[in-house]
């Protein structure tokens, strides 16, 4: 009996324990870091919430893009910032009130190169805890279209074009609503400027006899963006006999318009 007794006592005392360490422990709560942001918006907060127990001394916070330090804090001293937040880095003056609870960096704008993995690390000569988070910062493309052109007798050759765009976008074609699934994807990096690519999706298709919906949709990997850019396209088979015609250019589109002379 004394030995179910002593067990029982036992395990309340490693609960209690582990509890109490828990609650007392210097520790990181909450890492909130934006998942998405677009490039050049702002300002932004990278928050690091956290606590450290009143018995513990010589607290250093730090953080991390990817494996690059680009931060510390020892209080009561002001934080030191290097890398990619140098200059566009700014430190409430909570901050330094709240020096045992929370680290904030807010970033006047958010740029490309901020994209990866974000680590808070806060140490003690007892104690260290560490939290890491994603943020995507995006780039949408600065121009998109669809072409189509005869392949041969029988088939067109469509081709989705996306300028800029980062990370590297995902493109697709679109017949009256139906994604195209046999295609060819080409990325080209645009000499001297290596953050601007031109990214195309090219499609075979058999020549439609009818009026056709054509699409090119552009997105963004792990991000909500999403745009379509569209176009009707009318097979040549279904052009009527002219008697004049007139070009006129919209964007990367040539639209004929035909008169056609009616004798009575």
């Amino acid at each position: 009996m004394s030995s179910i007794v002593y067990t029982v006592f036992l395990f309340i005392t490693v609960a209690v324990k582990s509890r109490f360490t828990d609650i007392y422990a210097s520790k990181i709560y909450t890492l909130d870091v934006p998942l998405v942001v677009r490039n050049g918006t702002g300002p932004i907060d990278l928050s690091c919430i956290y606590n450290v127990n009143k018995n513990e001394n010589g607290l250093v916070i730090k953080w991390y893009h990817n494996e690059d330090q680009i931060y510390q804090w020892i209080p009561p001293m002001p934080p030191q910032d290097v890398g990619v937040i140098n200059g566009l880095a700014e430190y409430p003056e909570q901050n330094l009130k709240y020096s045992n609870s929370r680290s904030i960096i807010r970033l006047k704008m958010a740029i490309i190169e901020m994209t990866g993995e974000y680590a808070c690390i806060i140490s003690t000569f007892q104690e260290e805890d560490i939290r890491r988070t994603k943020m995507i910062v995006y780039v949408p493309e600065t121009s998109l279209s669809i072409h189509a052109s005869s392949f041969n007798e029988s088939h067109l050759n469509l081709i989705c074009i996306a300028n800029g765009g980062q990370p590297r976008p995902i493109l697709k074609i679109y017949i009256e609503g139906i994604e195209v699934n046999n295609y060819h994807d080409k990325i080209v990096k645009t000499m001297g400027y290596t953050n601007i690519v031109s990214g195309t999706r090219s499609a075979i298709v058999k020549n439609p006899l009818g009026p056709l919906l054509l699409e090119c949709e552009i997105s963004i990997p792990q991000t909500d963006y999403k745009r379509r850019e569209k176009i009707v396209y009318y097979p040549t088979q279904m052009l009527p006999q002219i008697s004049s015609a007139s070009n006129y250019k919209i964007g990367d589109i040539t639209f004929i318009i035909y008169i056609v002379l009616l004798l009575k």
